[in-house]
């Protein structure tokens, strides 16, 4: 589908007088513009309230229950895991060894670039301190 939306994009930039003088093309695109001035395109949250009616879908307490509720069960968030908190990036393990093997030849072959790795992670360990 990538390249099938890509493809009639390329064309249109590329050659917009043919593009647009083609009359199909001309009337589909007055045809896409008036919809879209209808508002219709913006009934997507009414479509999607139509869809979670028929599927059945609830809200997420329904299924886990609300924070209190969790809490009182003491279902809380396991956090242990986490050793400077979540959102923040971690260095991974092994990184160098599992890495890909061009970035392995990069790093062997230009010290730049392991100073500026080994820089960016000092600093990222920095800021979590």
């Amino acid at each position: 589908t990538i390249l099938a939306s890509n493809s009639w994009q390329l064309v249109a930039s590329a050659f917009p007088i043919a593009f647009l003088s083609n009359p199909l093309t001309y009337v589909l695109l007055r045809v896409c513009l008036l919809l879209e001035a209808t508002g219709l395109c913006q009934a997507a949250w009414v479509l999607a309230a139509i869809h979670k009616k028929i599927a059945g879908f609830q809200r997420d307490e329904a299924y886990i229950g609300t924070a209190e509720e969790r809490a009182s069960k003491e279902m809380g968030d396991d956090t242990s895991h986490l050793p400077i908190g979540a959102g923040h990036i971690v260095q991974l393990p092994n990184f160098a060894d599992n890495a890909p093997r061009s970035l392995k030849k990069l790093l062997a072959e230009d010290p730049a670039v392991v100073s500026y790795i080994n820089t960016e992670i000092a600093d990222l360990e920095k800021q979590d301190a």
